[in-house]
């Protein structure tokens, strides 16, 4: 379904992106993590054709894409409806799936009401629906949940496993930790605008060590222990998992942590 064949981009003689390649199939959702400045943003809009690559190809089994950025690109001058009813235009789109885009994401009572009248987490289910109005194959999301509500998050969430069980192909830039453990079927993590590691979640687990932080019965620091060795410790009161990218962003405390010295498995 998407084929990218070491793919990079240079802004005059910097390289952005570098040797990047991976290939998705129907139905899969590849999350991508990295620090700020790493290329996820880039690596979107170059699938998506907005930018042209400098080196590498990119191959797509179908030309319905759609890109959803961080912050919505909406029409400001005019209400929501009409926001929805011009790109709908745009695409021949019919009522029916107008309609129910805007029951899915609970619109129906701000149909009136222009973008910068609406919340950050309506702005971003307003461009979702126009963006999944014709029923793309192939879905982009720049950070589509950050700094969301809680209802917000979890259609938008909800609509990603409907997407994936729909067979539609995802990329998805996050930085929420969770999301990438349940949602995404592959994960490509990118360093200085290259492949740092790509495969399934329990690949990037084999590779790197599995921990978690504990809180101890009479203890109020949390110790961080080998998944493992969990079972070692008695009266464990609370576990918190250290998540994918937790553990590459340096979060982690790697110093002694119960009489025990940990490093990072590179």
């Amino acid at each position: 379904m998407i084929e990218v064949k070491n793919i990079g981009k240079r802004f005059r003689k910097f390289w952005v992106l570098k040797n990047v390649s991976f290939k998705l199939q129907k139905g899969e959702v590849l999350g991508i993590v990295g620090k700020n400045g790493c290329g996820k943003s880039t690596l979107l809009k170059l699938v998506a054709g907005i930018l042209k690559p400098s080196a590498g190809e990119i191959k797509l089994n179908s030309k319905l894409v759609s890109y959803i950025p961080e912050k919505p690109i909406l029409i400001p001058e005019i209400s929501l409806e009409d926001n929805i009813r011009y790109f709908a235009n745009l695409r021949n789109i019919t009522k029916k799936r107008i309609l129910d885009e805007i029951n899915y994401f609970g619109l129906e009572n701000h149909l009136r009401k222009k973008p910068k009248e609406l919340s950050k987490g309506l702005q971003q289910r307003l461009s979702m629906a126009i963006a999944l109005l014709p029923d793309p194959e192939i879905v982009l999301m720049d950070e589509p949940t950050s700094g969301l509500d809680m209802e917000s998050k979890k259609l938008i969430i909800e609509r990603i496993d409907k997407l994936k069980e729909g067979n539609k192909v995802i990329l998805y830039v996050t930085h929420e930790d969770e999301e990438i453990e349940k949602n995404c079927s592959k994960v490509l993590i990118l360093e200085d605008g290259q492949t740092l590691f790509f495969g399934t979640v329990e690949d990037f687990w084999k590779k790197y060590e599995r921990f978690v932080y504990i809180i101890i019965e009479g203890k109020s620091s949390p110790m961080l222990v080998k998944i493992e060795d969990l079972k070692k410790y008695d009266n464990v009161i609370h576990v918190r998992s250290v998540g994918i990218r937790e553990l590459l962003s340096g979060g982690v405390d790697f110093e002694t942590n119960g009489g025990k010295s940990y490093t990072k498995t590179n």
